[in-house]
């Protein structure tokens, strides 16, 4: 890995905050790309960082020195290659998603775990290391990529969608990871030549398929023109399937709220008070 580094000088602004024994922290752009560009950088000044988390949401320590992680595509892909060929595309995957999440310590989560696979020896490094779960570089990343998986999965189970008048169709959520980018190729996929768009509530971030491609928007709200006027016959329809399914004699609201959690509910028709 120490070739990431290879034939770059260091920015001069950055020399000026070396310094030996200091807490340190990068603070990127929240991309996987500004990520993996603070993973380069780590390279490039033979440092570890203590902290290396989004500028948005960075909690300043006491005497920590700041330094802002510049997203270099370039420098991302590099570091994406390495991992690849290092490790292959499992093991890239596994820390695109555990970026996603918003464990505090995520990234030198994943500084560990890349630092660990590019320092295995060559002949080693044809085998499955995400299997190595002993090793706590692993299996910390490991923890933090399920954790997305299981999120993409509420998702993919608990999003419901209103029919708008202008034909798009449209959704709310409020996942506990920042998922939406993986799981619009699910939806995409299944509405097929639907337009429709899903807002997280929580990270106001927006998913917009037109019906050939997404992207994703940032923003805090999202205007949205009223329903159709069948939309209150399809949520009356999402409680009845829900109330015909039950079974009182075995009502288990613990269970309910483990496979379906209460924090998912105000965008759940089938949730909403009977009419």
């Amino acid at each position: 890995m120490s070739s990431i580094g290879n034939n770059v000088s260091l920015l001069p602004n950055l020399l000026a905050h070396s310094a030996v024994g200091c807490s340190v922290a990068y603070l990127y752009d929240g991309t996987l790309e500004g990520l993996l560009s603070a993973v380069f950088l780590a390279y490039e000044r033979h440092e570890s960082p203590d902290d290396i988390v989004s500028a948005e949401y960075y909690q300043p320590r006491l005497g920590q020195i700041e330094i802002p992680v510049v997203t270099d595509y370039g420098r991302a892909r590099r570091v994406q290659r390495g991992v690849v060929n290092a490790a292959g595309r499992n093991a890239f995957q596994a820390i695109l998603r555990a970026s996603t999440s918003e464990c505090p310590t995520m990234g030198t989560t994943v500084l560990s775990f890349i630092r660990h696979v590019m320092s295995r020896p060559s002949n080693d490094r044809g085998n499955a290391v995400l299997d190595d779960l002993a090793n706590p570089c692993v299996s910390h990343l490991v923890a933090l990529s399920q954790r997305a998986v299981n999120e993409c999965e509420k998702m993919r189970q608990f999003i419901r969608f209103t029919h708008l008048q202008n034909g798009v169709w449209y959704a709310r959520c409020n996942p506990n990871a920042n998922v939406i980018p993986l799981v619009m190729g699910y939806f995409s996929a299944r509405l097929n030549d639907q337009a429709f768009i899903i807002y997280d509530e929580r990270h106001h971030i927006a998913g917009i398929y037109n019906g050939n491609s997404w992207q994703l928007v940032k923003g805090d709200a999202v205007n949205v023109p009223a329903s159709t006027d069948d939309e209150a016959l399809y949520q009356e329809a999402w409680k009845r399937f829900y109330d015909t399914l039950s079974v009182d004699a075995r009502y288990n609201p613990e269970l309910r709220r483990h496979f379906m959690p209460v924090r998912l509910w105000q965008n759940l028709p089938e949730m909403q008070p009977r009419t």
